[in-house]
């Protein structure tokens, strides 16, 4: 092998250990394992399962090394081609419903809300509509009370994949920000509940 390529993923919160390793290992083949030593390092528990699950998923072999602490390091070692998924639909008939700027309490609901956000991008399928209703509505317009930048900008490349997204007008003539709607559109009670309704599935958040 030429050279060992390392991807650090220590102290990264989840999701983005497989987030970067991800974008790391786009593209990467066996004639690409042959050429170079891919090792990914971590230090969290957590990130080794999910990044174990994920490389499993997308058909690679690899070995774990275990340092001090909780330090972790995966050595890929063969690819194997994954089924052929051209063709498939990317947008599910379904709706995802956002309520709230988080999950949960805290600044770890936040951290959780933009975390599933954030995925959406590295999935192999959308949903076809998405929703923010009550506070959810701080996560798509300019406001004082969410830092929400990286967020718009997945939302805006969420639609240029098909997604359709909407606020709820009357959510966002409480919090005073029709004026201020940075991505996706205003909806109304009806258009929402027909949605709601013609969708597979309801995906709440």
């Amino acid at each position: 092998m030429n050279d060992t390529i390392q991807i650090n993923v220590c102290n990264l919160p989840c999701p983005e250990p497989v987030l970067k390793v991800k974008k790391a290992l786009l593209g990467v083949n066996e004639h690409s394992l042959k050429l170079h030593s891919y090792e990914i390092i971590g230090n969290s528990p957590s990130s080794k399962e999910n990044l174990m699950r994920f490389l499993s998923t997308e058909g690679f072999e690899f070995e774990v090394g275990f340092g001090r602490d909780e330090q972790f390091m995966i050595i890929l070692k063969s690819k194997a081609n994954k089924h052929n998924k051209e063709g498939k639909d990317k947008i599910l008939p379904k709706m995802m419903l956002i309520k709230s700027d988080r999950v949960g309490e805290g600044e770890l609901g936040g951290m959780l809300i933009h975390g599933f956000i954030k995925s959406l991008l590295q999935t192999d399928v959308l949903p076809q509509k998405m929703l923010f209703v009550n506070r959810g509505v701080l996560l798509t317009t300019d406001n004082k009370e969410v830092e929400n930048t990286e967020i718009v900008e997945v939302l805006k490349e969420l639609e240029k994949q098909g997604v359709e997204i909407y606020s709820c007008g009357s959510c966002l003539s409480y919090f005073a920000l029709t004026e201020r709607l940075k991505v996706g559109m205003i909806g109304n009670a009806i258009e929402g509940v027909q949605n709601m309704l013609l969708s597979d599935s309801l995906i709440s958040l």
